[in-house]
C-alpha cells in the first residue's frame, strides 16, 4: 500500500529545531533579499551519448525536483531522508500516447513499485524508480512519505556555475518565514495527489509547449505558486521557451516560419488564447521575481 494513500499525513514532515552550531554553510548576506538556505532547487542534467546537452544558456534539462532540509546538521550532502518533490509520469510516455500519461507524485506508482520488485537484488533492495519509500519509524521525524527518487544526489554545490542546485530567495518586504514557505510546498504538492473521487492530474511533455505540465513545469508552478524567486531560471532553456510559447499563443495570431525562411500568420483559437494567457500571467510573475532579484544581486557586488 502507498504511503500517499494517507493524504491527512502524506505530505506533513516535521523538522529539527535550528542548532546554532551548525555551521557547515555560509549565507551570503545580500540587500533587499533573503536567500532559503533549507529549500534547494535541482536540476539533472540529461546525458545523451556520454554527454551532457546544454544549450547557450547553460541549462540542463534533465529532470527538476525541490528539495527542503529537515536537519540543518546534514545539510551539506548526506541526509538520507529530505523532504523532496518531483512530478512523474504513472508510466513511461511515448508516442504512442503522445505523450500525455497519469502523472504522479514522487513516481511512487504501481508500474515503477514494480520495476523495483524486480530489481530488488540489483538495488540492495532500496528502491530507486518508486519513489525512495523504505523509511524506518525512528526516521519519520524528517519525512512520512515517499520522496523523488533523485534527491540527495549531489551533482554539484549550491551556487556552483552549473547552476543545478541552488536556494530559493525571497524579497525584504515578503514577511514570511521559511518554516511558512516551507508549509506552502507541502500544499502545493499535496494537491497532485488526488482523492478516490478526483481525476488524476496528467503528465505530458509538449516540447516546451505552454500546454504541457512534467517536472519542469512542476517546479515553475511551484515557484509561482509560493512566490519564490529562482536565480537561473532566466537561464533555463526549458523555461524560456515555455514562457515564449504562453506568449506566443495568448495573443489574436502567432508567426511562424519555413525552412525556407517564409512567415507564416496563423489564427490562435479563443480558447486556447484564454489558456495561454493564464500561464502567461503566471510565469510572467516567476519571470519578474527572477530579474527583480538578479538586479539586486548586481547591485550587491
Amino acid at each position: 500500500m502507498s504511503n500517499w494513500e494517507n493524504l491527512g499525513t502524506a505530505v506533513m514532515g516535521n523538522t529539527v529545531p535550528y542548532n546554532p552550531n551548525w555551521t557547515r554553510y555560509e549565507q551570503k548576506v545580500v540587500t533587499g533579499v533573503k536567500e532559503l538556505t533549507r529549500i534547494r532547487i535541482c536540476r539533472l542534467p540529461t546525458l545523451l551519448l556520454g554527454g551532457r546537452i546544454e544549450a547557450v544558456t547553460e541549462s540542463p534539462p534533465g529532470h527538476y525536483w525541490i528539495e527542503i532540509i529537515n536537519d540543518l546538521s546534514k545539510m551539506d550532502g548526506s541526509e538520507p531522508f529530505i523532504e523532496s518533490y518531483g512530478w512523474y509520469p504513472q508510466e513511461p510516455a511515448t508516442f504512442f500516447n503522445f505523450f500525455t500519461v497519469d502523472g504522479c507524485l514522487n513516481s511512487d506508482c504501481n508500474y515503477f513499485r514494480n520495476k523495483d520488485k524486480d530489481n530488488d537484488d540489483d538495488n540492495g533492495g532500496i528502491p530507486n524508480e518508486a519513489g525512495r519509500a523504505i523509511i524506518k519509524e525512528e526516521d519519520k521525524k524528517y519525512s512520512l512519505y515517499p520522496f523523488d527518487p533523485h534527491h540527495n544526489k549531489r551533482y554539484t554545490l549550491p551556487n556552483s556555475e552549473k547552476r543545478e542546485v541552488n536556494h530559493p530567495y525571497i524579497f525584504a518586504t515578503d514577511p514570511r518565514t521559511e518554516e511558512d514557505i516551507i508549509e506552502e510546498i507541502r500544499s502545493f504538492a499535496r494537491k497532485h495527489i488526488p482523492n478516490k473521487e478526483e481525476e488524476k492530474k496528467k503528465w505530458s511533455y509538449a516540447f516546451e509547449n505552454f500546454a504541457e505540465y512534467n517536472c519542469h513545469t512542476f517546479l515553475f508552478n511551484l515557484l509561482y505558486e509560493t512566490n519564490l524567486a529562482d536565480r537561473y531560471i532566466l537561464r533555463d532553456l526549458h523555461f524560456i521557451r515555455f514562457f515564449s510559447s504562453a506568449s506566443d499563443y495568448k495573443d489574436e495570431y502567432r508567426y511562424i516560419s519555413d525552412h525556407h525562411g517564409n512567415i507564416f500568420k496563423i489564427k490562435n483559437n479563443e480558447t486556447i488564447r484564454k489558456q495561454a494567457d493564464e500561464v502567461y500571467k503566471r510565469m510572467k510573475r516567476v519571470k519578474d521575481n527572477a530579474e527583480k532579484l538578479a538586479n539586486l544581486l548586481k547591485n550587491n557586488r
